[in-house]
């Protein structure tokens, strides 16, 4: 008997828990379906609107990934034009260095030449006076002898002798 009654309190509990949601939805049915409803659209909104910036964001993403690929593409390229711009200033500057240490040579080179030049006819023009102030001391020594003396004039009266 105790098995039945309890059923029978079970059974009286479920018709009352019915009874109160019939009441329920017999008076604030139209409120509560219209609450649920709102809620229910309310959080699918909510969900489409999440949905929505999720994409959103996925795109955002994509397209900053993409940004970044490209800047760093040309950030390579920007390096690597910079690197092929140095190399070629360095053998442009390599050249004219070389082009005007050949200029400062052929000056330095033609400076020598003219000097060795200026000296070399320096040098044979003292050398010439020396020689000349040598063999005039030299000659008025010897002219100073009288057997000399008297030689020399006999040759000149030879000499104008013969071209009278």
């Amino acid at each position: 008997m105790e098995g039945g009654h309890h059923t029978q309190e079970l059974l009286w509990k479920a018709f009352n828990i019915a009874l109160f949601l019939g009441v329920l939805y017999w008076f604030g049915g139209k409120h509560i379906k219209e609450a649920f409803r709102n809620f229910f659209v309310s959080l699918t909104e909510g969900l489409d609107r999440s949905e929505e910036e999720l994409r959103k964001a996925q795109e955002e993403l994509s397209k900053a990934k993409q940004e970044y690929e490209d800047a760093k593409r040309r950030y390579q390229e920007q390096i690597k034009l910079a690197q092929e711009t140095a190399v070629y200033i360095k053998e442009q500057e390599m050249k004219k260095a070389e082009d005007m240490i050949r200029r400062i040579r052929e000056k330095a080179s033609e400076s020598i030449e003219l000097e060795l030049k200026r000296a070399k006819e320096e040098l044979v023009s003292y050398g010439a006076n020396r020689v000349k102030e040598l063999a005039t001391a030299l000659l008025l020594k010897e002219f100073e002898k009288e057997e000399v003396h008297r030689n020399y004039i006999e040759k000149k009266i030879k000499i104008l002798e013969a071209k009278e």
